[in-house]
């Protein structure tokens, strides 16, 4: 498969996923409310708004990170295909790891499913790297093992603090929210690529 076939496709399945994610926010249907009863609907519709907004900012870090390891391959293998494929697959699934925690968000079940979808989407980008790397057809001339080893240890950050909040559901919620948390921070304002991976990463595309 052409290599822009396959990420026109994925990007279509990341604004599918986010779109969905809006769902789990009803409208409450003012017809049927005097403004007191409104006002307490909104409030009610407060969890289920945070987490779609948070849910949106992650499942566009995890666009991110599924741009900057493609521009490392050129051209694209069964294999990769394939894994391609299944790693979509969780990110279609998004949406109802968001509603369930959006209306249970201090319930340890629904904190567990959210934190364990998180961890396999962020474990599978690991999977999608390491098969780009170690295929010289697929791995393009700019992915030089320090990049690699760069993108191992970035990558590492989001699989810990999603364990940690899975494990951290049975003890208090506050502790998942704060791992959650801290990955996406880390994410969208620590893992910054060098000048030096911007100049590869131009040179790839």
């Amino acid at each position: 498969m052409n290599k822009v076939r396959l990420e026109n496709f994925s990007d279509g399945v990341f604004a599918i996923a986010v779109t969905l994610l809006i769902l789990s926010v009803r409208i409450p249907d003012a017809k049927n409310y005097d403004n007191h009863e409104l006002n307490y609907a909104l409030r009610r519709a407060v969890p289920h708004l945070i987490t779609f907004a948070f849910s949106f900012m992650v499942v566009g870090v995890f666009w991110v990170a599924h741009h900057r390891i493609f521009s490392m391959a050129k051209k694209v293998d069964n294999g990769l295909l394939w894994l391609n494929v299944f790693y979509l697959l969780f990110v279609a699934i998004m949406p109802y790891p968001t509603a369930l925690l959006a209306e249970n968000p201090f319930l340890t079940t629904g904190i567990l499913v959210y934190s364990t979808a998180l961890f396999i989407i962020a474990f599978m980008h690991f999977l999608l790297l390491n098969h780009i790397y170690a295929n010289k057809r697929v791995r393009s001339e700019v992915f030089t093992a320090e990049i690699y080893q760069s993108y191992l240890r970035i990558g590492a950050v989001g699989p810990v603090c999603y364990i940690l909040a899975a494990g951290g559901s049975f003890i208090s919620p506050y502790i998942s929210f704060f791992f959650i948390f801290a990955a996406l921070v880390f994410y969208i304002f620590f893992s910054r690529s060098t000048k030096v991976e911007e100049k590869l990463l131009m040179k790839a595309e």
